[in-house]
């Protein structure tokens, strides 16, 4: 029996944004989800089979699987088939994805923006230490400018490309004209796909990867209600999308990490890896997850306080009193915003305390002003909602409002002393406009003096965990040798060693994503075609 019959858990609390509750669940609904708790799968018994045949065959009907698609039936493949698990396609693209980076883009030349590739990607391989495939992120780099003209030439309307607040580099953020950008891209892609004849059967789960005896992929298999799918192909594109919802292999690929104050955004019924496991079972290389670091989070309870706990001006501080961290770095140092998170998750219970006092508060909602691309999920009113917001979470325990910052200390649990040292040595650094301790940009130094005090609890906060499948640079999946597998092609989230362990550029996901697809698209076509 295939092990994805052992996948997955459904975090029930669990939203893709803020802003978009309840959408990811509603788009899951109607599908047969396995219980982690069983190793039988969990829907009708199986009654007929039958034996399909397809060039190529992509599993996962999101973002990358329906673009590799799509580039494919272009390219000149006739025969494409593509799987997807739940009742509708598009996944997390379809409710989670607002925009994508792209550089030297048709969208930039006609406003004016002059970017370079080369910059951006000499950055991210310093930030990283070489710690990726750099053939392969050199090829995302270089590409995804051609790949926003090839979306466009399939009908994705794009608006203009922006950059957010406090960002210094190239304006690079590439929104929809109209609407969520994922969704515009799913829409078009399917279009597409109907126009030329392409059948996107739902409701359809992989559940393992066929070989000849050279270990060439030759097709797959897959259910579909009561019905087994066998189906041959001379390709396959594994298009299958996070680990991020199943409990096991984020237990492996975080061993001995404490989840539990950890929230997962990408948790869906959905993200459970079934192209990893598949690929695996045939002898594929794994490669290391990457995390989206994104918080501190207050794990989706209040959006006012959550987007508040991320203010750059803020001080932050573990459950022993101490500060432990540049909290600017999520504005001053835009490619490096996801550290902010990732020092959270190094400290004790992997949470911290937001501390605030009354003067800096009503000087947030007398400017009434942004401050990063983080505050868009806060929605348009966040910082007046903080009236409301804050006394709410402070009735459940996750806030606390004092006079004395021996209050705020027995709240979080630290020694008073040590406490209002860490905040006397921080308004030291306030006055002298330098942060002697983490050299925090002098703009975002405010002191802490005006009492009520506010601590709002945070706590470590991941959006996607990205990779596992390993690749080449042309996105062929590869063996423990490192050789590709022959008709097997991974893209989007699924695929690993285009990051270290943590992020890149805003929107940098699905730009990977719209890249991967493209390129296995194209390249499982000219394998197919010969």
């Amino acid at each position: 029996m295939s092990k994805i019959s052992e996948l997955s858990d459904s975090n029930k609390n669990v939203s893709r944004r803020g802003f978009l509750k309840g959408a990811a669940m509603a788009a899951a609904s109607g599908s047969i989800i396995p219980n982690s708790k069983t190793t039988k799968p969990v829907g009708p018994e199986i009654s007929k089979t039958t034996n399909l045949s397809a060039d190529i065959c992509v599993i996962g009907g999101a973002g990358a699987g329906l673009i590799a698609a799509a580039r494919a039936v272009e390219a000149g493949v006739k025969n494409v088939i593509v799987l997807e698990k739940m009742k509708q396609p598009g996944g997390c693209t379809q409710v989670g994805v607002a925009g994508m980076f792209s550089i030297e883009s048709p969208v930039q030349k006609r406003q004016g923006i002059k970017g370079s590739a080369d910059e951006f990607y000499k950055h991210h391989m310093d930030m990283h230490s070489w710690y990726c495939d750099a053939k392969l992120v050199r090829n995302w780099y270089t590409t995804t400018g051609s790949v926003v003209d090839w979306l466009e030439k399939k009908g994705v309307e794009f608006g203009e490309a922006t950059a957010f607040p406090y960002e210094k580099f190239t304006a690079a953020y590439h929104w929809a004209k109209n609407g969520m950008f994922g969704k515009v891209v799913v829409e078009a892609m399917l279009k597409y796909l109907k126009a030329n004849g392409v059948e996107v059967r739902t409701n359809t789960r992989a559940t393992k990867l066929i070989t000849n005896v050279n270990g060439d992929v030759t097709g797959i298999e897959a259910t579909s209600g009561d019905e087994k799918l066998r189906i041959s192909a001379k390709a396959v594109i594994l298009g299958t999308g996070s680990i991020s919802g199943n409990k096991k292999l984020r237990a492996r690929f975080y061993p001995g990490e404490d989840m539990s104050n950890v929230y997962i955004m990408g948790a869906q019924p959905f993200a459970t890896g079934d192209g990893l496991i598949m690929a695996e079972e045939i002898g594929a290389a794994s490669t290391h997850i990457s995390t989206l670091f994104i918080g501190p989070h207050g794990h989706n309870t209040n959006e006012s306080t959550g987007t508040l706990a991320r203010r750059p001006n803020l001080i932050k501080v573990n459950r022993l009193g101490h500060r432990f961290v540049d909290e600017a770095i999520v504005v001053t140092r835009e490619f490096y915003s996801w550290m902010n998170c990732l020092a959270v998750d190094r400290q004790p219970d992997k949470v911290c305390y937001v501390l605030i006092d009354e003067a800096t508060l009503r000087k947030f909602q007398k400017e009434n002003k942004s401050m990063g691309a983080f505050e868009m999920f806060g929605g348009p009113n966040w910082l007046a909602d903080l009236d409301k917001g804050i006394p709410e979470e402070a009735s459940k325990g996750r806030a606390k409002i004092a006079n004395t910052w021996n209050e705020i200390a027995k709240y979080i649990g630290c020694d008073p002393e040590t406490l209002k040292n860490t905040i006397a040595q921080y308004n030291s650094y306030c006055t002298n406009k330098y942060d002697a301790e983490f050299l925090k940009d002098p703009e975002h130094l405010l002191p802490l003096t005006t009492p009520p005090y506010y601590a709002i609890q945070g706590y470590s906060g991941i959006d996607t965990c990205i990779g596992g499948i390993r690749t080449n640079h042309n996105l062929e999946v590869v063996n423990k040798k490192f050789n590709p597998i022959k008709g097997l092609y991974a893209a989007g989230v699924a695929v690993g060693n285009w990051l270290s362990i943590g992020y890149g550029p805003f929107g940098s996901c699905f730009s990977f994503t719209t890249f991967s697809g493209y390129v296995a698209g194209s390249n499982a076509a000219k394998f197919v075609l010969g």
